[in-house]
């Protein structure tokens, strides 16, 4: 879908706020030889700018070393509309969605700091 600016009603704010209550996404990064994806819970801070997530040591994304550029996907509510909604002919189908695109730079934590981010989603989810 071509998300067409005519049809964004969020603002930062509201689509910061969005992804922090959903606290899941689709974390992807570019590999080495195809796109890397994970399905991942995650924690984002109050002012958007940190977002704090769990990667087995196992997962290849894991595994590409510090400093990776990545983009957290959160979809939340879409639906199918018809083109017999708009009531005029002619018309073409789309589908309504709601998604927020967050785009920053993996780092890993120590083992503490691990410790605090699985002790903290716990308590969230």
């Amino acid at each position: 879908m071509h998300p067409n600016p005519a049809f964004r009603q969020a603002g930062t704010d509201r689509s910061i706020a969005f992804a922090r209550e959903r606290g899941f996404g689709m974390l992807c990064v570019n590999g080495p030889d195809r796109p890397l994806l994970a399905h991942v819970p995650f924690l984002l801070d109050q002012a958007g700018t940190t977002l704090d997530l769990h990667l087995v040591r196992s997962n290849p994304i894991a595994r590409l070393g510090p400093s990776v550029t990545a983009t957290i996907a959160v979809s939340g509510p879409d639906a199918y509309i018809s083109p017999d909604w708009y009531g005029v002919p002619d018309q073409v189908p789309t589908w309504n969605y709601v998604a927020v695109h967050l785009t920053g730079v993996l780092t890993a934590l120590t083992q503490d700091d691990m410790r605090d981010l699985l002790d903290r989603e716990s308590a969230l989810f």
